[in-house]
């Protein structure tokens, strides 16, 4: 119980501070495209590129997770994030900003499918409240990085002090987790890294040896996923882009719709205030999404339910101003937060233990990655609509992500083989149902 409290709380710092990282943009996107006279579909596109390499980095980072070991990446990846935040810190024109804000992106990759591998391979007991507890510390990561932000700016009257502060923070973690020794875990070594390209020997990593009691038996098919496991993926492509879309444009919906923060000096300052008030809601959320997948029978549904009322909340979120408004995505983000730990308790199970850090790997490159286009778009639409139309586009959004949540269920006993020539689609026995991934 001891390994399982501390790789918890080691993961979920590292989910709070990577969040972090990635969501002070919104809160000086106003002040940055001011400074630099960029209209918000040129800082958009910037913005697209590093949460496209936060989510394309998922994948290798997966793989890398498997072969060498979730500890040694998950303290390579605080390491990246936090020096580069403070060269984003220093930059001194547009493209100094894009090349670092990339690089921030690419190690910020690293966190989801290295500590969510390292939770389901380390963790032993009440695996869903450990989701439960990473994705709360994600989500004060959320809430906390636009009042940080508004903070520095109104204290130091740049938005640089924000990376600055948060690459500090991010050094101090990283010897702290540097110096962390987990059972079963390797530690980072610079040097081994540089020089050798050993495999990790973690158990879990080790092929199995051939004995007496598999001679004869037909071997496993060469490759299978679990259908269940294709549209869960297809979930995450749909709530990527809500979440990045509602993330990246928040403040700037409320600097837009609620009066006061419209007609006050600082709006910027108060549309960060604003924006932590309403996402500081996804704590609740995200505790309750990990606390019912170890209650209830039928997990698969957690996430259908979500898409269901979030719907409605993002509708009226584009039709709504002042305190309405506030309401409206309040609402949102009390339900919403909660589907991120839903679904890596449902990825965890669709997935071999050897194969964990891929399938969070998958899971990420499709939530960030892909879903990073939410940026472009949404910057386009607030160019030409008005950002509360991009509200309206992502509720079709959530709609269809409830008729693709309702299929996981029906479909857990399915497979697919690609290695086939004929009947692709099979049915699982009971054995491969384990580790259907």
């Amino acid at each position: 119980m001891k390994t399982d409290a501390q790789v918890v709380w080691l993961v979920s710092f590292s989910h709070f501070i990577t969040h972090g990282y990635m969501t002070i943009l919104p809160a000086v996107l106003v002040a940055i495209a001011g400074e630099q006279s960029m209209s918000f579909m040129e800082l958009g596109l910037i913005a697209n590129i590093g949460y496209f390499l936060y989510g394309f980095g998922a994948f290798p980072a997966g793989y890398l997770a498997d072969r060498f070991g979730s500890k040694k990446l998950l303290t390579i990846g605080v390491l990246g994030m936090a020096v580069s935040s403070i060269c984003i810190s220093t930059t001194s024109s547009i493209l100094s900003f894009a090349l670092t804000y990339t690089l921030l992106g690419t190690f910020a990759s690293i966190h989801h499918p290295a500590g969510l591998s390292f939770i389901a391979r380390r963790v032993e007991h009440n695996i869903g409240r450990a989701m439960g507890l990473h994705g709360v510390m994600g989500n004060i990561g959320l809430f906390l990085s636009p009042m940080a932000a508004a903070f520095s700016m109104m204290l130091f009257g740049t938005w640089r002090a924000a990376y600055l502060t948060y690459g500090l923070i991010g050094l101090v973690f990283f010897y702290f987790l540097y110096s962390s020794r987990i059972e079963g875990e390797e530690d980072l070594s610079f040097k081994r890294l540089l020089c050798t390209g050993k495999k990790s020997t973690s158990p879990e990593n080790e092929p199995p040896s051939p004995t007496s009691s598999t001679k004869g038996v037909e071997q496993p098919k060469a490759f299978y996923i679990s259908l269940a496991l294709l549209f869960l993926f297809m979930g995450s492509i749909l709530s990527g882009f809500i979440f990045r879309g509602s993330l990246t444009f928040l403040p700037a919906l409320f600097q837009q719709n609620i009066t006061p923060i419209a007609n006050h000096d600082e709006p910027v300052v108060m549309a960060g205030y604003a924006a932590t008030a309403v996402l500081s809601l996804g704590l609740f959320g995200a505790w309750f999404g990990g606390y019912i997948n170890d209650k209830t029978k039928y997990p698969e549904f957690v996430p259908a339910i979500i898409f269901l009322i979030i719907t409605p909340a993002l509708y009226f979120a584009s039709r709504l101003m002042d305190m309405q408004l506030i309401l409206t995505t309040g609402v949102f983000s009390l339900i919403y937060y909660a589907w991120q730990p839903s679904q890596n308790y449902l990825i965890a199970k669709y997935t071999k233990k050897s194969s964990h850090g891929m399938g969070f790997g998958i899971n990420f490159f499709l939530i960030f990655g892909i879903g990073s286009l939410a940026t472009s778009v949404g910057g386009w639409f607030a160019d030409e609509l008005g950002i509360d139309r991009f509200y309206a586009a992502m509720s079709l959004i959530a709609c269809t992500g409830i008729l693709v949540a309702l299929t996981v269920y029906p479909l857990r006993s399915y497979a697919v083989d690609w290695k086939r020539k004929t009947n692709k689609i099979f049915k699982l026995s009971e054995e491969e149902k384990k580790g259907a991934g």
